[in-house]
């Protein structure tokens, strides 16, 4: 609205200037082009709320909104600002009243690692590229490092997403959509490989044979056949879901815990890469906060209690110390521990660049003499365009960490959905069309959400794929279509979680709090062109059970809110469809036997090591 008495008060100061001269052709050329300049001003300012409110519903039922004077009260100056300064919610005091509470917890996060990192921060750069975060470095021999902002030094983006399970090894599915992790053969290169052979003895196999009849046999390192072999898993999480990986020749064999032969979709089980319509590849990147990394290094340090994620003044004030004694002051230490994933593409490849938020950062490049597979030859650095994020954080009642995710309104399209309107009716969202999406080229392409490109020990390798009917589509290294199936996350059908009854209540409280958001920043904030998707957590913030709230299956550890959630950057080919999935929640990968430690919850967190600090 800003934009739009601006826009009025210029426009009338311009008219009663010119009216106030002498009626000379000079002057109406001056009138005439001051009008264009003002009309253009006011489209220019209109420009993104026109996007956004032709995105999101306007007549849907406000049943999650902040009031101006609580939106306000987030800004750093205590008043809201284009593109202003957002202060980190405060997860000490996190109230957990309703679904409301948490949309809106996401949403003030949101704005504050992507507000400009101006004024106390320093000039430059936004909040999470600030001194305040930490990269998380992809692993490496099984570790990982925090390694500190610095003025100056450019981040380091990788070109492939990891997809793990809650035993953090890769994942697989079947031909009916069942989810699956790998252990391979490759884990097993110092140790004998041991089966269960038929009496249940461990035996050492050796090598696997096409028999006759068309199966597969295994065999001991003598030559003798071990039959009704059952696999023998390192693993203790959800054993049911785990599959054991066979080489024959070049081919991947998938024994389940019952020795059955699993028919998987492409034969391997490695990591995603991802590409727009104009060939940008997308990159990835973590991060956590000054808290997380302080707690972390101090639990591993045996001087702070890590069996959980902080979420009380007591667990942050143990932090705040112990930071101190190391010489580091917490810039928020009240925001608790965060920790984020961000996807990216190179600016080059959007056509507004205006609508995004950038970085400067170093990419990989790639030989990509034969376009199915693409080899890595050096780096270079790139301005990347923010798309897709999740914001990850613990608070108070909830150590299993509210799991949120924002995605730039231009990705891809939104399957249909549906909503309450303002009239308490419920109105359907038909399909998005068009073709001119980030990720899609064609809104009515049924194929969609299926990879065209696996990583594969730093190689971009390309894929094909078999549906049931055995028909094959073979790619080269390139950009697949993708859809939203499930757009607030949550399926269209059945009870979403213990306070929405249907599906349209909860996108309808999405949809609200995007609105409400949206609307009150101000002016071009480029901030209005990212939506949350949704968020999700546990009743009472009980250990996990990697389970979707369901009308049959509402035990306290299931997740609830928006339980069926997925971020089409990150989750591309892991959105599970249209239908409800019991495992499509964020907490089937992020959830060990039903616990709160944090390396129950963290994929990162195991593998991390501490900061390592100068001797005094």
């Amino acid at each position: 609205m800003s934009c739009f008495f601006f826009s009025l008060i210029a426009l009338n100061l311009s008219n009663n200037f010119n009216t106030n001269l002498k009626v000379k052709k000079s002057f109406q050329k001056i009138t005439i082009t001051t009008a264009v300049i003002v009309i253009s001003l006011f489209f220019a300012c209109k420009k993104n709320e026109v996007a956004a409110s032709s995105y999101l519903p306007q007549d849907v039922k406000e049943s999650c909104t902040i009031s101006p004077t609580e939106f306000d009260s987030w800004f750093a100056t205590g008043k809201v600002s284009e593109n202003g300064l957002v202060k980190p919610a405060s997860s000490v005091d996190f109230p957990h009243n309703n679904n409301c509470d948490f949309y809106k917890w996401s949403e003030q996060m949101f704005l504050w690692i992507t507000s400009p990192s101006s004024g106390e921060y320093g000039s430059g750069g936004t909040v999470m590229e600030s001194p305040e975060f930490y990269t998380v470095t992809p692993e490496n021999n099984g570790q990982r490092e925090l390694i500190s902002h610095k003025k100056g030094e450019l981040l380091n983006m990788s070109s492939h997403i990891t997809q793990n399970g809650p035993n953090r090894l890769p994942i697989i599915f079947d031909k009916k959509g069942q989810m699956y992790e790998v252990e391979t053969l490759a884990e097993e290169t110092t140790e004998k490989m041991l089966v269960l052979n038929s009496t249940g003895q461990k035996t050492e196999f050796d090598h696997l044979k096409a028999n006759a009849s068309g199966g597969i046999s295994f065999f001991d390192k003598r030559g003798n056949e071990i039959r009704k072999v059952k696999p023998i898993f390192k693993r203790k999480y959800k054993t049911k879901f785990i599959l054991q990986e066979f080489k024959l020749g070049k081919k991947s064999v998938f024994l389940d815990s019952n020795g059955d032969i699993i028919d998987t979709e492409t034969g391997q089980a490695t990591g995603d890469a991802l590409m727009t319509v104009n060939g940008s590849l997308v990159y990835y990147i973590s991060m956590v906060n000054d808290v997380y990394a302080y707690f972390l290094t101090g639990a591993k340090d045996g001087k702070l209690n890590g069996s959980q994620f902080p979420t009380d003044s007591i667990g942050r004030n143990a932090i705040i110390a112990y930071a101190k004694a190391q010489g580091k002051t917490l810039k928020n230490p009240d925001a608790l521990a965060i920790e984020l994933k961000m996807s990216w593409v190179e600016a080059s490849s959007i056509k507004d660049l205006s609508n995004y938020i950038t970085i400067d950062a170093r990419i990989p490049t790639y030989d990509t003499i034969n376009p199915k597979k693409w080899t890595p030859n050096g780096e270079r650095i790139a301005k990347l365009a923010l798309i897709g994020v999740h914001v990850v954080g613990s608070v108070a009642g909830h150590p299993e960490m509210i799991w949120a995710t924002f995605e730039h309104l231009k990705n891809a399209p939104n399957a249909s959905y549906t909503y309450v309107n303002k009239e308490n009716k419920i109105d359907t969202v038909q399909q998005d069309g068009g073709n001119d999406w980030l990720l899609n080229n064609d809104a009515k392409d049924t194929v969609v959400n299926v990879s065209h490109i696996k990583d594969k020990s730093g190689n971009l390798v390309s894929v094909y794929y078999d549906n049931d009917t055995k028909d094959t589509l073979r790619f080269t290294v390139s950009p697949s279509n993708t859809l939203r199936t499930k757009p607030w996350g949550v399926a269209p059908t059945g009870v979403p979680n213990q306070r929405n009854k249907n599906a349209a209540e909860s996108n309808s409280e999405i949809i609200s709090i995007n609105n409400s958001v949206i609307n009150k920043l101000l002016g071009n904030d480029v901030r209005k062109n990212y939506i949350l998707i949704g968020a999700t957590w546990t009743e009472g913030g009980f250990g996990p059970s990697g389970a979707s709230y369901s009308a049959q299956n509402t035990t306290k550890g299931v997740a609830i809110g928006t339980s069926q959630l997925a971020n089409s950057t990150m989750e591309t080919y892991f959105q599970h469809g249209k239908d409800f999935y019991t495992n499509g929640s964020c907490f089937y990968c992020h959830s060990g036997n039903n616990g709160l430690a944090p390396s129950d919850l963290s994929h990162i967190y195991e593998k991390l090591n501490p900061l390592v600090f100068k001797t005094k």
